[in-house]
């Protein structure tokens, strides 16, 4: 594409065979303003930055699936939705926080249960650090970021074996490392 194309509908129909340069005009034309709607929304840059990245990414990724009549109309519906999305998941995510910040409280008598808690989190947290870096990034994206196997494969660009067989890895390690809390957790509710 050597060209500057200024209709949209030329863009489409270049992204929908693959052309890069037709998805780095759309990204060019677009990021700013959606990085703005995002933006004042949202309220904090890297989550605006993560929304605008999630959408181009997904846009390229379902280039060939996805019908778009009106290119921009499409790109801030995108938005919309994924902005609907971000407070649904910080919604359930502070819905958590006080949960167990609640459960805490109400535990707060036995410092044994809270110190037994924080021990586990840190080896948790160790464990993960442990892990080889591929396998780390996979399995911070599926347990963490709750990211399919799928999401990850299509975003990594990498075989859905390959994602399983690391996911997989990172249980085996996590289940090894953690052997003695889940014997413990066995025999408190075994």
């Amino acid at each position: 594409m050597e060209e500057v194309l200024t209709n949209d509908a030329e863009l489409l129909k270049l992204l929908r065979k693959g052309d890069k340069a037709a998805f780095e005009e759309i990204y060019d034309r677009y990021r700013t303003r959606l990085y703005r709607a995002a933006l004042s929304k949202v309220r904090t840059d890297e989550n605006a930055k993560e929304i605008v990245q999630d959408i181009f990414l997904d846009l390229w990724l379902r280039r060939d699936q996805v019908q778009i009549i009106e290119l921009e109309r499409y790109l801030y519906s995108a938005i919309k939705y994924r902005v609907l999305d971000f407070f649904k998941k910080e919604f359930q995510r502070q819905r958590y926080v006080q949960s167990v910040h609640y459960t805490q409280l109400d535990e707060s008598s036995d410092t044994e249960e809270m110190l037994a808690y924080n021990e586990l989190s840190e080896s948790i947290a160790y464990c993960i650090a442990q892990l080889p870096e591929k396998t780390k990034v996979i399995f911070e994206l599926n347990r963490i970021q709750y990211k399919s196997a799928d999401e990850i494969a299509s975003a990594l660009d990498i075989p859905l074996r390959t994602v399983e067989y690391h996911i997989t890895q990172g249980l085996k390690s996590m289940r090894y490392h953690l052997r003695d809390y889940i014997l413990v957790l066995l025999i408190l509710f075994g």
